[in-house]
Order: structure tokens, then sequence, then C-alpha cells
């Protein structure tokens, strides 16, 4: 599944120890851009560990997989790539 995503800002890397366990996340605000390229919805993303401290300010094509949340075991969409989004000539998908 993918979404045209406009990354506006991003929040520092947070860390700590929890049980004992290290842990780090980093949050990007967010717009979900609609297939027009107008915004839909502003939120917020966490991003995947290998994507921590190498996103910059722009707009992507945001990439998501399914999975439980630990916490809850909910399912939800969690982030796996950002590839910068290039719009098509003449408009076209």
């Amino acid at each position: 599944m993918q979404a045209i995503i406009q990354v506006i800002k991003l929040n520092d890397l947070r860390s700590g120890v929890k049980d004992g366990r290290p842990w780090e996340l980093q949050d990007a605000e967010c717009i979900l851009l609609n297939d027009k390229g107008e915004p839909d919805q502003v939120g917020v993303l966490s991003l995947p560990k290998d994507l921590r401290g190498k996103v910059e300010r722009g707009t992507y094509t945001g990439s998501f997989a399914l999975r439980a949340s630990l916490r809850d075991r909910r399912i939800e969409a969690v982030l796996t790539g950002l590839v910068p989004y290039m719009k098509a000539p003449g408009g076209a998908k």
C-alpha cells in the first residue's frame, strides 16, 4: 500500500531505556496528499529504524505494511519506506 506524503517537520530523535531495554524513536509531522496533490489529512508518522536521522523535509511516496501493534495487538499500517515523489508528466499518474 502506498500514499503521497509531504514531510513538513522532523521531530528530534528520542531514546531511553525501558525494562532494561534501550529504545529509539523519531516522528515526522506530515500531510497526506490526495491524488490531485492537495492536502487531505495532517498527522504524525513514526519513522522506521533504517530511516531515523536520514529523512529530510519534502514530498515522498510512502510504502506501508500491516502489522499488529506490540502495545495493544491492533492491526495498523506501519511506514516501511520513503522514495522522493516524482509527479508524472502531463498530470498523469
